[in-house]
């Protein structure tokens, strides 16, 4: 099967989509795609006119949304490497829920955050910062909570929800630290430390190096 993804390794939904990928070993044709660029944004909302990445496409297939995508690569490559999507149905539920968990209530926020500190400060919106953080807050008590129950987890039980953390758990260390959460440290700790995430960093940190130039 002939898939493309349409990408930037600096987009936190890239980079969630990126490790389902290495994880499973599933081999795919990259499509750089820069949105900040007029001309490359233009050209790609004749693909797909929302503008929004990753997107999957090949072989009659165009599949936007990073958790649809990762749903895809569990139903066409189900014993392809990490199963990140668990086989019984109780344990599914669960971590979709994480995943739509993360998404909402720490990664978007964490983009907000992110987004407002690009803009010029006469643009910046201090209070939607200020409820970012109350969001974040509220969540790393939660996960705090969550993972001191199960300190395992981003480990042998590596999953979709934990493709959906690591993102933002690398851009908070210097947007909204968690350093006084050890539960948090000692998990994004374990992403780290997995092949799938060095592999990604490979291409991430020089990315970040040009995009802070």
């Amino acid at each position: 099967m002939n898939l493309t993804l349409h990408y930037n390794v600096a987009s936190t939904y890239s980079q969630k989509v990126l490790l389902a990928f290495y994880e499973k070993g599933i081999a795919f044709t990259p499509a750089v795609i820069n949105l900040q660029d007029p001309a490359g944004r233009a050209e790609y909302k004749k693909l797909y006119p929302m503008a929004k990445i990753p997107l999957l496409t090949g072989d009659g297939i165009f599949i936007p949304e990073s958790t649809i995508i990762i749903e895809f690569l569990e139903n066409e490559f189900p014993d392809a490497g990490t199963r990140l999507i668990p086989l019984d149905k109780t344990a599914a539920r669960r971590v979709r829920f994480k995943d739509r968990v993360t998404d909402l209530y720490f990664n978007d926020p964490v983009a907000s955050i992110f987004f407002d500190g690009l803009k010029p400060p006469e643009a910046r919106n201090p209070e939607a910062v200020a409820k970012a953080r109350e969001t974040i807050d509220m969540t790393y008590a939660y996960m705090e909570d969550a993972l001191s129950k199960n300190p395992a987890s981003g480990g042998a039980d590596f999953n979709m929800s934990d493709c959906a953390a690591f993102a933002p758990l690398f851009y908070a260390q210097r947007l909204h630290p968690y350093q006084a959460y050890p539960n948090i440290v000692a998990y994004f700790g374990r992403l780290m430390a997995r092949a799938s995430a060095q592999k990604l960093m490979i291409e991430l940190l020089p990315a970040l190096e040009r995009f802070n130039s």
